[in-house]
């Protein structure tokens, strides 16, 4: 049985959702040869405040996201050969600019595959390295690469057969040009042309290896690492833990090479994750069992302002469905001690902005927040919860 407690007189659950607390952005110092880093500073903090969740929580329902993907991914910069040629004489020019030593070749390919206004604890520059982000056309096709100034660059684009792009291999960027398209990337949007944009990432998170699963502050049970360690097809694992009755889900993103998963239930497509969408009927079916009147869904994860805020409106826009099927309401909170972003300045109206995460949330979709004293307090036997919990949160605190 799912553990239930009364908030403002509701038979009401809680599902607690943890987004990507993995290897791959939680620690800056696993290497390639082990699945890559994309360290989200500050991130090796939320594993361990998860598992106390994990650790206090008997009965509860825990869905948590993992990023995996194949080497050949087309999100990692490395797969692109034009693009990191680029990027390194664009990155050479800009050091010397700023009266910066040249590193040698290994750290300068390293250094230059970097998102903006990050560098994996290297010296920051004194002005932020633009970065530039691959164009794709309605059809999925690689047209170019996006400036900052938003002119879009043409490119070179061959599959590793030496066929044209298809849906199955879109190839990647053999070279990028020296001639641009007539019209910006905005302009061409403002026409009414289907864009988007893919970022180029470090490598991370590859499946099979280290870096794609979770540090054992997570507080995991032995039996779900096995079967993430045994099982690298299965779209969804999950496991039900005997000595604690905590159910756990984990959904896999971004597993396939041509397109990046940002949320845990629609791709950066636009086309939803089906095993996604078939876990939370699923829930719906055992909570509405168990006459479950409301869900409250608590999300936080790495990092806040890509996957953890794309999650969130994943389960606002789509994934609640289920439950409001069968007449079970929904609230939504963010959980910020378990969050932490890519430090991209800007307020809520400057997109992937880290400080304005949550102000989007809130304001797009009612987004609450939740602390995990909130949490834990919700998880005691016999819980009952008025407003937001704030007596409960002061108690809590203390233990904390």
């Amino acid at each position: 049985m799912v553990h239930t407690y009364i908030q403002d007189g509701k038979k009401t659950a809680s599902i607690n959702v943890f987004i990507d607390p993995q290897w791959g952005f939680s620690d800056p110092t696993v290497p390639v040869a082990k699945g890559g880093s994309l360290y989200v500073p500050g991130g090796e903090k939320a594993p361990e405040k998860m598992g106390k969740i994990i650790s206090e929580t008997r009965g509860g329902i825990f869905i948590i996201g993992q990023d995996y993907h194949p080497k050949n991914h087309i999100s990692f910069a490395t797969n692109h050969p034009g693009v990191m040629e680029y990027r390194i004489a664009k990155y050479k020019a800009f050091l010397s600019k700023n009266g910066q030593e040249i590193p040698d070749d290994g750290i300068l390919y390293e250094q230059a595959q970097q998102p903006v206004h990050f560098f994996h604890g290297f010296e920051q520059p004194p002005e932020p390295f633009p970065f530039e982000e691959m164009v794709i056309d309605a059809d999925g096709d690689i047209i170019g690469i996006k400036e900052a100034d938003g002119r879009i660059r043409h490119v070179e684009v061959r599959t590793e057969s030496g066929k044209p792009p298809s849906e199955k291999d879109r190839g990647r960027v053999t070279k990028v040009l020296d001639t641009y398209f007539d019209k910006s990337f905005d302009e061409q949007r403002a026409e009414g042309t289907l864009l988007h944009t893919q970022t180029l990432w470090t490598r991370h998170c590859e499946q099979g290896e280290q870096s794609s699963l979770y540090p054992e502050s997570m507080n995991l049970p032995k039996g779900l690492r096995e079967k993430l360690a045994g099982d690298l097809k299965s779209d969804i694992i999950s496991y039900h833990d005997p000595e604690t009755g905590n159910q756990f889900h984990i959904i896999r993103k971004g597993a396939h090479s041509e397109i990046d998963s940002y949320g845990i239930g629609i791709e950066n497509d636009m086309e939803p994750l089906k095993h996604s969408w078939d876990l939370f009927s699923e829930l719906s079916r055992q909570l509405r069992k168990q006459g479950v009147e409301q869900v409250q869904f608590n999300v936080g994860g790495l990092a806040t302002n890509f996957c953890a805020e794309f999650s969130i409106n994943n389960i606002a826009d789509y994934l609640s469905a289920p439950f409001k099927t069968k007449n079970i309401g929904v609230k939504i909170n963010f959980v910020p001690e378990i969050s932490c972003p890519i430090p991209i300045p800007g307020d809520a109206d400057v997109p992937f902005s880290a400080d304005g995460a949550y102000e989007r949330m809130r304001r797009s979709r009612g987004v609450g927040e939740i602390s995990i004293a909130e949490i834990i307090a919700a998880g005691k036997p016999g819980a009952v919860i008025t407003g937001n919990l704030s007596a409960q949160r002061q108690a809590q605190k203390q233990q904390l």
